[in-house]
């Protein structure tokens, strides 16, 4: 979970390598004094925590919806509108594996030097599903109620914003941005293998999604 705001009427639950921090970044200077939005790592100055200790529980980064609703209640939560953000396996990946590598807050003392190829067959991907899905006897149902594209992020989420009332939204930050600067790997390098091992971890995502 990232934003929760009365006002507006959304919760944002915030998935992994999906400009999630830059949303939030953004968001927390548009939405009420009285919204929730929890602290992030590291910090920025563009981002100020607020109201994310309640007496019910908690609100941290990263949480899931399923989550949220437990401390907001179901009667408040099923009101609210609920949003994320998705993004194709293998760009995700490719993003989180810099991330390991070139993050000082991820690899501070430089020990995360696997390859590539050794990031595929570790197998452990960025996989979300659990924060905006629910399973109940093997079968995974959606709690949100929109997913956006990050590969049309800035055009869905402005559209998103309008119909929740925030009005001529622009996505401005790009938090975390530099952890790519250093690129090991592109999408024409991922092979036919690694990107059957990545396919195979987002089964689940692309069935209940419908897309990718």
């Amino acid at each position: 979970m990232a934003i929760i705001s009365f006002k507006y009427n959304f919760i944002f639950i915030k998935t992994v390598k999906t400009a999630g921090t830059s949303i939030e970044a953004d968001l927390s200077q548009n939405v009420e004094d009285d919204a929730i939005v929890t602290p992030i790592y590291p910090p920025s100055a563009l981002h100020t925590p607020r109201n994310w200790e309640a007496k019910s529980g908690s609100f941290y980064n990263h949480m899931s919806a399923a989550e949220v609703r437990k401390i907001l209640g179901q009667d408040i939560f099923g009101n609210m509108f609920k949003f994320c953000v998705e993004r194709h396996p293998i760009t995700k990946c490719i993003s989180h594996f810099h991330m390991l590598r070139n993050s000082p807050l991820h690899n501070k003392d430089g020990s995360y030097n696997l390859s590539w190829d050794d990031y595929c067959q570790a197998g452990k991907f960025p996989v979300d599903i659990n924060k905006y899905t629910t399973e109940t006897d093997g079968n995974r149902s959606l709690i949100v109620d929109k997913i956006l594209r990050y590969e049309n992020l800035e055009e869905d989420l402005q559209e998103t914003l309008q119909q929740c009332g925030i009005m001529d939204f622009k996505l401005k930050s790009t938090e975390k941005s530099e952890y790519s600067v250093n690129k090991l790997v592109s999408v024409s390098d991922v092979t036919d293998e690694q990107r059957e091992i990545i396919d195979q971890s987002f089964s689940e995502v692309k069935k209940i999604l419908g897309r990718y």
